[in-house]
């Protein structure tokens, strides 16, 4: 066991250090080459880095679904509940023979697993809207009502699309073992955990407020809307037009941007696809959880972080990136993973450890 943990280890370090290694050698290249990389690669009509951009940031959408669902599934017995919050908490002992705090603990216990039913429902919505928007603009909702439905026919049955496919994740997930649904509840936490911690990239990107690499080219060759705002709408912007246009409002990453009034996008560092990509990483952490699967934690590994990396070099052939962009969003997400997976394991340790005395 211990030389399986040792081999484990020294697999883990590697592909980390692969994953910092490729992308901290892009986040210096690009703090230096950051304009003529995506001067090089621009072509905004590929049709791969169309398809990454319309529906690469799927496994953000569908963390919460599957997640919640996850949660649900994994129900356990209010006191094998309150055994491990003593574990955690031994002050908790004696609260949990006082009868009535005892109910309201079981009240307060089921209603969180109803909030899980709930959660799921939401991720459902997510999900949903996030595929069927990006192959037709719009909910089922909106299509049924644009195509004669009445508001409530049209709610009815977007609900229950939703419904629907809730409960179809809910009955996949329960057929799990007991062993891999308890791998899938820890990494269900880790998951939502790492969603809340994701809001740091919508921060940055409002805090260093950089101008895009296409909305400077948009600009340039006058795809402006009625207030002189870019808006690029769905006209091609031709690869050519990058040796031409006017790149002052260009910032290093390092610099506070200014968008002038004109740019609509002033958002580009870091990059919140490459970082939608980077929740992936999640697989490889649960196949180290997964006693039956930790010898597939390096083709795991590599899966995920080739998607990501994929990602982000489509984010730069669409004109949406820089290289310094997407380096950071792919950083900055693997870390907010280690961090909670670093404390979570730790807890778990030690709720294992007084389990046992």
């Amino acid at each position: 066991m211990t030389r399986q943990k040792n081999i484990l280890m020294t697999q883990k370090t590697v592909m980390y250090a692969l994953f910092f290694l490729t992308f901290g050698v892009m986040m210096v290249v690009g703090t230096f080459r950051d304009l003529a990389i995506d001067k090089a690669l621009f072509h905004y009509q590929n049709a791969f880095a169309y398809f990454m951009e319309k529906y690469g940031m799927l496994p953000e959408f569908a963390i919460k679904l599957f997640a919640y669902s996850v949660l649900f599934v994994s129900y356990c017995k209010i006191d094998d509940a309150l055994d491990i919050a003593q574990s955690l908490l031994p002050f908790t002992a004696k609260l949990r023979g006082i009868k009535p705090i005892r109910i309201i603990l079981t009240v307060l216990y089921h209603l969180l697993y109803l909030a899980f039913l709930y959660g799921a429902f939401w991720g459902s919505n997510d999900l949903l809207e996030f595929l069927l928007r990006g192959a037709t603009g719009g909910n089922l909702q909106d299509l049924l009502m644009l195509g004669g439905w009445t508001k409530p026919a049209a709610v009815a049955v977007w609900t229950a699309a939703r419904i629907a496919l809730e409960i179809l994740v809910i009955l996949l997930c329960r057929r799990v073992d007991k062993d891999t649904l308890q791998a899938l509840e820890f990494m269900a936490i880790a998951g939502l955990l790492m969603y809340e911690g994701g809001n740091i990239i919508g921060a940055l990107k409002e805090h260093f407020h950089r101008v895009r690499f296409r909305e400077m080219i948009a600009y340039s060759h006058g795809l402006v809307d009625a207030y002189g705002m870019t808006c690029r709408g769905s006209e091609d912007l031709p690869r050519e037009w990058a040796a031409n246009s006017d790149y002052s409002a260009f910032t290093p990453w390092y610099k506070i941007g200014n968008d002038y009034g004109v740019f609509s996008e002033p958002n580009s560092f870091p990059s919140g696809h490459t970082a939608a990509a980077a929740y992936t990483l999640l697989l490889p952490a649960l196949v180290t959880k997964t006693k039956r699967a930790k010898q597939w934690f390096i083709p795991a590994f590599l899966l995920t972080f080739g998607y990501t990396l994929t990602m982000g070099i489509t984010r730069l052939v669409r004109g949406a990136h820089y290289m310094t962009d997407i380096a950071a969003g792919a950083m900055i997400m693997f870390l907010i993973l280690a961090v909670i997976m670093a404390i979570m394991n730790r807890i778990e340790r030690y709720a294992n450890a007084h389990r046992k005395e």
